[in-house]
């Protein structure tokens, strides 16, 4: 994906997700590799009564131990965040496709494979999705909404759901997971 936004017309809030992503790679990756390399765990004596062949205890540092707490804490409301601007891009390329942009159409193609693949394996994804979907359905379930926007926003997630079910992988191909096929 990383790839497509590089070389095709700048979309700021693309940068988001992958923004966050990066704060918690680098975060993990500065407490597992460098905050060892330059500060290494000092061993803790052993427990009085143990063996010899019994492993030392290690201590690690400070710094490490809150980058660990930092990202445990934070990492699954973040990528509930990440979920949301992931949908909300793919909002932004659909009205940039109404309003006839150059390439936007390539773009929401390449970018709904990318959100279908994420659906398929993210439950946040999953999550946020059910999330606007209750949203909406709340919406228009109001008495002053005209029947017509019901009509579409029901029209909207059939033809979702249709469009999840041909694109599902693991149906198609019989896979761990799937939904049992109808007898034929």
């Amino acid at each position: 994906m990383a790839l497509v936004w590089l070389y095709s017309k700048q979309v700021p809030l693309a940068l988001l997700p992958f923004a966050i992503y990066s704060v918690f790679h680098y975060a993990s990756y500065v407490r597992q590799v460098i905050i060892p390399t330059l500060q290494p765990p000092q061993q803790v004596g052993s427990p009085a009564g143990a063996s010899p062949s019994a492993k030392p205890q290690y201590k690690s540092s400070p710094f490490a131990d809150w980058l660990g707490a930092f990202v445990k804490n934070n990492y699954d409301s973040s990528m509930y965040i990440v979920s949301f601007l992931e949908i909300t891009l793919w909002l932004r390329l659909f009205l940039s496709v109404l309003i006839f942009q150059k390439n936007a159409w390539v773009l929401i193609i390449i970018y709904t494979a990318f959100l279908r693949a994420r659906y398929a394996q993210s439950d946040f994804v999953k999550k946020a999705i059910a999330h606007l979907k209750g949203i909406i359905d709340a919406a228009v379930a109001g008495q002053n909404v005209p029947p017509v926007a019901r009509q579409i926003w029901e029209a909207v997630k059939q033809g979702v759901t249709k469009f999840g079910d041909v694109t599902d992988m693991g149906r198609q191909t019989g896979g761990a997971g799937s939904a049992p096929r109808k007898a034929q």
